[in-house]
């Protein structure tokens, strides 16, 4: 069951928003093991700049934003073209960050083709 979506102002959520998810598990070493990982989801913009905050692209088992395709991401508070990919003991995922959905402040992220 997918819970509903809460907008900023109220309203309705868009109709054709993303039904994926993506699930991961952090693990006990801190490691994290991707349970579930479908090709569309949405990605709040809160996690975004946590992200974008400073995780380093080195880290083995995590989540990291890469904003080359984006340079002026953080200025403006807009991680579209972003790649959010997320590295688990069972394998990798990685999305493009391909629309903001300001009704409620969060990202569609796409595998890339």
């Amino acid at each position: 069951m997918i819970p509903e979506l809460a907008t900023r102002d109220g309203s309705l959520p868009p109709a054709d928003l993303p039904r994926g998810e993506c699930i991961c598990t952090r693990l006990d070493d801190g490691s994290i093991h991707i349970d579930r990982a479908d090709p569309r989801i949405l990605v709040g913009a809160e996690l975004l700049a946590i992200l974008a905050s400073g995780v380093p692209a080195d880290a083995p088992d995590g989540a990291v934003l890469d904003m080359t395709d984006c340079c002026d991401c953080v200025m403006q508070d807009d991680y579209t073209k972003a790649v959010l990919k997320i590295c688990g003991v069972n394998g990798t995922v990685i999305y493009r960050i391909t629309g903001y959905v300001p009704a409620i402040h969060g990202y569609i992220a796409e595998w890339p083709d």
